[in-house]
């Protein structure tokens, strides 16, 4: 049998900027004037209560503005796309190492991120849980087990001639996308915004946005530079970046530029986590049929 089909190699059209270093991301967009720029300060521990927050020493540092926190959202504070539990802010309890707390908006990047250090948190120390086993024994689940089946499983594998079973680990993940984590929310006329996210979903990002700002989906308008090379990292999380420039850009009027480092970011967004799968086989010694 012949084919006449010629295979063809064809060129991303991307493919030339992003080798050379031509291609323009989100960063690399001119600047409007009078941009602020956030840093996020996040929980040292894993679990505990916030007992005491002093930002004195932060509001006194050399270009900061303002501090924003889960008092300054006007709608929900929430950026959980399928499932809710994803907070912007937390005033009182904490729930994993990396939770944000609130934002520095300041003249810079580099002086949000030096004003940010200079909190003084007191929080109460609780015990994580910290493997998968540990959740198991305590029933600490994030959503409600589902069992599927087919058939009687149970008796089929107890009453097989051979049998195996064991355990399988799969450690997590994290998806090291091309361009990091930033948004830049800059207001518009009638109350209206425009984000220039790092987002594979910017739909969904226009969604959450206005529920967090309590605004109608139609007056936020989100643009994305590129969208390949995130590797589904940034489907979701880039929510809540672009939530909380949104957040700032709204509170002071004027625009607004998150930019995390990668260890930040690995740090404050969840991505593949670990997996344990306990199995049990079992067959027969016939058990399939050869055509």
């Amino acid at each position: 049998m012949t084919s006449n089909t010629f295979v063809t190699n064809v060129e991303h059209e991307s493919a030339i900027k992003h080798v050379t270093g031509r291609a323009i991301y989100t960063d690399d967009i001119s600047e409007p004037r009078n941009l602020l720029h956030a840093a996020i300060g996040f929980s040292p521990v894993s679990k505990g209560i916030i007992e005491r927050i002093d930002f004195s020493e932060v509001l006194n540092s050399d270009g900061v503005v303002d501090i924003i926190t889960e008092k300054d959202i006007e709608g929900q504070n929430d950026v959980g796309p399928i499932f809710k539990g994803d907070k912007i802010f937390t005033s009182k309890k904490i729930e994993y190492h990396g939770q944000p707390i609130f934002a520095v908006i300041a003249s810079s990047t580099k002086l949000a991120r030096q004003a940010l250090l200079k909190v003084k948190l007191k929080i109460k120390k609780q015990t994580p849980i910290i493997t998968i086993e540990d959740a198991i024994k305590k029933k600490s689940f994030v959503l409600k087990s589902k069992t599927i089946k087919r058939g009687k499983s149970s008796s089929a594998i107890a009453n097989s001639k051979h049998r195996l079973s064991g355990k399988l680990e799969c450690g997590g993940q994290d998806h090291f996308y091309l361009e990091g984590q930033i948004s830049m929310t800059i207001p518009q006329e009638d109350n209206n915004f425009l984000i220039y996210s790092s987002t594979q979903h910017p739909s969904e990002t226009q969604q959450i946005v206005a529920k967090v700002l309590n605004q109608k989906f139609n007056s936020i308008n989100v643009k994305v530079r590129r969208i390949g090379g995130g590797f589904g990292g940034k489907e979701t999380q880039s929510f809540l970046f672009a939530a909380i420039s949104s957040i700032a850009a709204k509170k002071l009027n004027r625009p607004v530029k998150l930019r995390i480092d990668r260890d930040d970011d690995m740090i404050m967004t969840g991505k593949r986590h670990q997996f344990i799968f306990d199995y049990e086989v079992g067959w027969r010694e016939h058990c399939f049929k050869w055509r």
